[in-house]
Formats: structure tokens, sequence, C-alpha cells
């Protein structure tokens, strides 16, 4: 019984923090009408985002660590190409990524996905893995040690919630890397054990 209270617990943390976050946040990407030209504003409690604008081909045009809770730029793009370009921002709980399309005299926002992306938790020698997976994908959870040597796997389907409590109590000492995975993307965390 007392696990099922603490398994509600921490799914009703996960959802006010995911939703408390979300709601204190705010992020536009605007064209300018008839220009070749992005305006991109941003509200974050966090402070810590990190934007970049990459082409078809992945090659980054553009990348800056944003260290500020409010943040505003101008792009200009009018030495772009034709074709699509992706704009990402992202921080500690999602990424949001608006495919662009630049034409000879405009540019389009054609999509903005928003991916959530999971919470870590270390406490002393366990950590804490909770995942909101909104569109019920499989999720594989993987820890390697330093010589990339798989030691656990598990894989999850169609659940809404991920949790997963990893104990390193008994591990050797060493880093290890805890992978995250799902249709849309891995997610990594390194943890030390001393």
């Amino acid at each position: 019984m007392k696990k099922v209270v603490r398994t509600a617990a921490i799914i009703a943390l996960l959802f006010a923090t995911t939703t408390g976050i979300a709601a204190d946040e705010k992020l536009s990407l605007v064209s300018k009408e008839n220009t070749k030209s992005l305006v991109f504003e941003m509200e974050s409690k966090s402070g810590n985002s990190d934007i970049k604008l990459v082409d078809m081909n992945n090659n980054i045009i553009y990348s800056e660590s944003v260290r500020k809770s409010e943040y505003s730029k101008k792009f200009d793009l009018s030495n772009l190409e034709e074709g699509l370009y992706y704009f990402t921002t992202e921080d500690a709980l999602r990424a949001i990524t608006y495919t662009i399309k630049v034409n000879e005299a405009d540019v389009m926002i054609l999509d903005e996905k928003e991916k959530v992306k999971p919470v870590f938790k270390k406490e002393k020698d366990m950590l804490y893995v909770n995942y909101l997976n909104l569109d019920k994908s499989n999720v594989e959870v993987e820890v390697y040690n330093s010589e990339d040597t798989l030691i656990f796997s598990e894989k999850r389907e169609n659940q809404l919630t991920i949790e997963k409590a990893i104990n390193f109590k008994k591990a050797i000492k060493g880093n290890y890397t805890v992978v995250v995975k799902d249709s849309d993307g891995v997610f990594y965390k390194n943890v030390a054990v001393n």
C-alpha cells in the first residue's frame, strides 16, 4: 500500500512540476510578413536554454546558450538558400522544434513539435527517472558502465508515465550512463558512483 501511495505522489509531483513550468514559460517564434526574418521571444523560469538553427543536412547555422530568464532576438535569414530549416529551443524539461521554410521572398513556419524530456533526480545512491510518455510509444531504459557495457535494460510498452528507480548502492565505483530511448529521441544522464 505504501508503494502505491508513494508512486501516486511521484506521478502527481511530476505532473505538477511539468504543468507548472509549462504554464509559467512563454515561447514564441514569429515570421515577419514579406521579409526573410524571424523574431524569437522567450520567458523562462529556469533561465537555461539552448537555441539552434540547422539546415536539412543537420549543419548548424546558429547556436547559442541562453542564460537569462527573458530573451528576444531577430534572425535575418536573407542570406540562406531556399529550403527547409529547423529552429530548436531546449531546456531541462522540453525541446521544441519549429520547421521553417525559406522562400525567395519570405519565411514560413510550417510546424511546431514539442518533446517532453525525462526528469532525472539523484538522491544518495539512487537515481529516479520520471518520463511523461504522451504518445505512449515504446520506451527503453538502459544503464551502461564506463566501458560501454550494457548492465541493465528494461522495455516499457504503451505506458503514459515511466517511473524507474535505479539503485547504485552496490555498484562498483566508476561512471555510469543511464539512457532513456523512445521513438522520437534518446536522453542521457551520467552518474558517478564513489
